[in-house]
C-alpha cells in the first residue's frame, strides 16, 4: 500500500508548508503502465497501482488533470444513445461527434471535425440548439473513470454516492464537464469562435454562456452528491500552444474567466484543492488563475515558452503548487538516466523544503520511454 504519510507529504506541499523532502508522482500512458506491472510482476495495474508506485519510489499516481489515476468519479450517464464513438470526457453529450484516428499502434480520438454549428452564424442557431441537459446523468450512481487504463464504457465500475467514502490514504477527485473553451472551439470551429470573439461578439458570449451555463449547474450537481467526499477538483481546458495562448490573455479574461471563476467557486464551497490542467505556455493567466483560487499548476511543461521550472517558482512558487515539472516531452524519452537523475535533483534543490512543487512528468510518460529512464526519475 501507498505509505500512509504520502498524502499528508502532498498536501503540506500544496499548502506551502514545510516539508520533509520534495514529494514524487507518476503518470503515463496506458501501454506504459502495463509494461512496469510486468517489469514488476505486479499483475494487473488495476489491483497493482499502489504496490506500482511504492516499487517505483513514488508517493503518487496521478492523473491528466488531478491528483488521483484510480480514483476519480463520474456521474453515470443515462441519456440518450447518440449512436457514437464512447469516450470519457463526454464530448458527445454536446453534440460533438468523436473521430477515432490511429495513431501508430493505439487509437486516438479527435472532436474538431465536421463542427456542428460551424455554418449556423445566427444568434436564433444557438436558441435552436439542442444542448444537454443535466437529468441525462445519475447523481446518485457514480462511474470510476480512470485515463491510466485502457477503457470502455462497460468496463468502468460503478460505486452509489452513499457507498463513497473519504480517504486517508488516497485522493479522491472529480474533474468533467468544465473545459469551456475546448467545447466551444469544438462545437463552433476552432477558425469560426476565435472569429466570433472579436467580430461576432453576440454569438460568442451566448455560445460561451450556454456552455457555461450548464456546467454550472453539472458541476453544482455532481459536487452536492459527493463533494464532502472529496479532495481535488480538477478543471482542464487546453487553450494555450507551446508559445503562447491560442487566444489574447484579454480575450481569455473576457470570455473564459468568470465562468472557471464561478466553478471554481462552487468547488470551494466543499473545501476542495483545485488543480487547474493547461498544456503549453499559459504563464500570462497564471496570475488570473491564482486569483480565482487554483491551488495546483497541472502539467507544468517547461520546454514551453516562458515555462521554465525556476522562472514559475520565483515568479508564483508562493501562491500556487506546480504539478509535474519534468520534461516529458524531450528529456525523459530522449535523455539519458544520468541526464534525468541531474534534472531531478536540480529541481528538487530548487525548492527544497519550501513546497510548491508534486514532482513528475510534465505530461503521460509515452510508450517511447525507456524503462531505465522512468526508473532513473524516482531512484
Amino acid at each position: 500500500m501507498i505509505n500512509l504519510n504520502a498524502k499528508e507529504l502532498i498536501i503540506q506541499s500544496i499548502e506551502h508548508r514545510n516539508i520533509l523532502r520534495v514529494p514524487m508522482m507518476y503518470r503515463a500512458d496506458p501501454a506504459v503502465n502495463l509494461r512496469l506491472t510486468e517489469y514488476f510482476k505486479l499483475g494487473s495495474i488495476e489491483s497493482g497501482w499502489q504496490e506500482l508506485i511504492k516499487k517505483l519510489g513514488a508517493d503518487n499516481f496521478s492523473d491528466g488533470a488531478t491528483l488521483s489515476g484510480f480514483t476519480t468519479y463520474f456521474p453515470k450517464y443515462i441519456g440518450p444513445d447518440f449512436n457514437t464513438t464512447y469516450e470519457s470526457n463526454h464530448f458527445f453529450i454536446w453534440g460533438i461527434k468523436p473521430i477515432p484516428v490511429k495513431v501508430g499502434d493505439t487509437i486516438d480520438i479527435v472532436f474538431h471535425k465536421n463542427p456542428p454549428l460551424h455554418d449556423k452564424d445566427e444568434l436564433s442557431d444557438i436558441a435552436d440548439y439542442g444542448f444537454p441537459r443535466v437529468d441525462w446523468f445519475d447523481f446518485n450512481t457514480f462511474k470510476i473513470v480512470s485515463e491510466a487504463v485502457f477503457q470502455d464504457f462497460n468496463s468502468q465500475k460503478e460505486i452509489s454516492a452513499r457507498d463513497l467514502k473519504r480517504s486517508e490514504e488516497l485522493f479522491l477527485s472529480a474533474y468533467f464537464m468544465n473545459c469551456i473553451f475546448m467545447v466551444s472551439i469544438f462545437i463552433r470551429g476552432i477558425n469560426k469562435m476565435l472569429m466570433d470573439l472579436v467580430s461576432n461578439k453576440r454569438y460568442a458570449e451566448k455560445l460561451i454562456a450556454n456552455i457555461g451555463e450548464f456546467m454550472i449547474e453539472f458541476c453544482s450537481n455532481y459536487l452536492a452528491a459527493i463533494g464532502d467526499k472529496l479532495d481535488i477538483y480538477g478543471i482542464w481546458d487546453d487553450f494555450a500552444t507551446q508559445l503562447d495562448l491560442v487566444i489574447s490573455p484579454e480575450l481569455w479574461r473576457k470570455y473564459y474567466k468568470p465562468w472557471y471563476k464561478k466553478i471554481v467557486g462552487i468547488a470551494k464551497k466543499y473545501n476542495l484543492f483545485i488543480c487547474f490542467h493547461v498544456c503549453g505556455n499559459c504563464s500570462a493567466v497564471i496570475p488570473d488563475l491564482i486569483e480565482i483560487g487554483v491551488d495546483i499548476l497541472d502539467p507544468v511543461q517547461v520546454n514551453a515558452r516562458n515555462m521554465e521550472i525556476c522562472k514559475l517558482k520565483k515568479l508564483y512558487g508562493k501562491n500556487i503548487c506546480f504539478h509535474g515539472g519534468l520534461d516529458a516531452q524531450n528529456l525523459i524519452p530522449l535523455g539519458t538516466p544520468s541526464e534525468i537523475k541531474k534534472e531531478v535533483k536540480r529541481v528538487k534543490n530548487l525548492f527544497g523544503s519550501e513546497g510548491g512543487i508534486i514532482l513528475g512528468p510534465s505530461h503521460f510518460i509515452t510508450p517511447d520511454t525507456p524503462t531505465e529512464n522512468i526508473l532513473a526519475i524516482y531512484q
